[in-house]
């Protein structure tokens, strides 16, 4: 089974592939459409799909500028980017070449040449399995191993184990004993046949597939339950019927969750769980900067999820949940997201924290985090409204850069900054051209004496008023109005 995303803001479109893909024969399933660049960025992360299709010409970024974008941010990506065009030009084609695009198809797209690209993707994917996965030992990372064919595991014992640290599980499988009696159990020339499995971010957590044997819990006990007791480790047992290992994996993570609670040897759930907790209070906490409440907000989520055995195995979609509304957050404000964060849309990715604290810990102080950033962004947004609103209220005053800064808690430097990068001038320059166009205001408009005016508008100095006066109008204080009165 093949992972398929796609990105056109054009509903038509989006219904002409998924049409297209499913009568072309090869397995696929589509895991989500986006509208527009920013949309798809969230979706890529959370499907890390086989192949994307993406319209060149979108809301917000371009199709290729959104390739690029994720290519720069995920190093690792193997995703067959196809894009849609209505060009036919060398540039367009060298273009997408250069930004990682595996081939176009141009509008309207013909079904031969839609299914030409799907089947040429498709080989790709298999040659770079068969490139980088080394079936020779049985051993191999999980991701290479998925992308290389979706394998589904019929028969046999499937069993996940988690250590508490990276060390006791490398400890325990250097030994011989132990975890590999599981392995034993095969026949010699079922050997080729059996897996071992690990993961590339994280490292406390393995899979075992002895496609062979069938180890019943009587069997499994006797040699786990010793680690459960002096190691601290858990371990979930299945017994596959045609399922894809994908699924199996988020159904032994769900079942895994327990271990939160206590270590154990576990029967993996029959099926996924669901996950309905109300994330509003935390998306509102995050949106308008409140910290301290985003803390709050995690730990109300966590302790309804985690009351019980009956809940516990919620954490696994709660967690994705979060992070997802995280990521979202980052990429809608449009700023530089921890590079970490992306890693914790992988597969166990729970297994590196030991305890629910460390992970309330983790969640809280990434929210928090965020809330702070979402929060000076919003204040920054507001500072130079502010500031000339102040200055139209106040400009008769004697004002300085400190008493403005101290005035908006903000430091002298940053202010100027912020002021120059809204304006397009400092708050020197602002502040008289405000003075002089007010002078010129009374100046035409009423008798007060030009030394009055002076003092009105800021300039105790009645000199200096005239010279930059001048320096402007090109006329002194008095010419201009005889000027005007004329």
């Amino acid at each position: 089974m093949y992972d398929v995303c796609i990105a056109d803001d054009e509903i038509l479109i989006q219904q002409s592939i998924m049409v297209r893909l499913r009568s072309s024969g090869v397995p696929v399933r589509v895991l989500g459409c986006a509208g527009n660049a920013e949309s798809a960025i969230v979706l890529y992360w959370s499907a890390k799909p086989d192949v994307f299709f993406v319209d060149i010409n979108m809301p917000g970024a371009d199709g290729l500028s959104l390739v690029r974008r994720i290519r720069e941010e995920d190093p690792g990506c193997s995703t067959k980017f196809i894009i849609i065009t209505g060009y036919d030009d060398f540039a367009h084609m060298r273009e997408a070449i250069q930004s990682g695009v595996m081939d176009y198809l141009k509008k309207p797209i013909s079904t031969e040449e839609f299914n030409a690209v799907l089947a040429s993707a498709v080989k790709q994917i298999r040659q770079e399995h068969r490139k980088n996965f080394p079936e020779k030992d049985g051993s191999a990372l999980y991701d290479e191993y998925i992308t290389g064919g979706r394998r589904i595991l019929s028969g046999g014992t499937l069993l996940a184990a988690y250590a508490p640290s990276a060390d006791i599980l490398n400890e325990h499988e250097k030994k011989g004993k132990n975890l590999h009696v599981f392995l034993k159990g095969s026949r010699e020339e079922e050997k080729g046949n059996r897996l071992s499995l690990s993961f590339q971010n994280v490292g406390n957590i393995r899979l075992y597939y002895c496609p062979d044997c069938v180890m019943l819990r009587k069997d499994l006990y006797p040699v786990l339950h010793p680690l459960t007791v002096r190691a601290g480790m858990s371990f979930v047992y299945a017994y596959p019927r045609a399922e894809a290992l994908e699924l199996l994996t988020e159904r032994l993570e769900q079942s895994l969750n327990s271990r939160f609670l206590h270590p154990a040897l576990i029967e993996c759930s029959g099926k996924a769980a669901g996950f309905s907790t109300d994330t509003g209070m935390l998306d509102y906490t995050i949106e308008n900067g409140q910290q301290d409440s985003c803390r709050v907000a995690i730990g109300i989520l966590l302790d309804q999820i985690s009351a019980g055995a009956e809940t516990i195995g919620e954490v696994s979609s709660f967690y994705r949940h979060i992070i997802l509304l995280l990521i979202n957050k980052y990429v809608t404000h449009n700023i530089s997201m921890p590079g970490p964060l992306k890693l914790e849309l992988s597969p166990f990715a729970l297994c590196r924290y030991p305890n629910l604290e460390t992970l309330k810990a983790f969640l809280s102080g990434t929210a928090s985090s965020l809330a702070r950033i979402i929060g000076a962004e919003g204040r920054n947004r507001e500072l130079i409204p502010g500031v000339i609103e102040y200055l139209k209220q106040n400009y008769r005053n004697n004002i300085t850069l400190n008493d403005l800064s101290g005035h908006f808690y903000v430091t002298p430097s940053y202010l100027c900054r912020r002021f120059r990068e809204k304006t397009g001038l400092t708050l020197v320059e602002y502040l008289e051209e405000m003075r002089l166009e007010k002078a010129e205001e009374y100046l035409t408009s009423s008798d007060t004496k030009i030394t009055d005016i002076s003092e009105q508008v800021g300039y105790m100095d009645p000199n200096y008023f005239s010279k930059i006066f001048k320096r402007k109008y090109h006329l002194s204080p008095r010419d201009y109005r005889m000027a005007h009165l004329q």
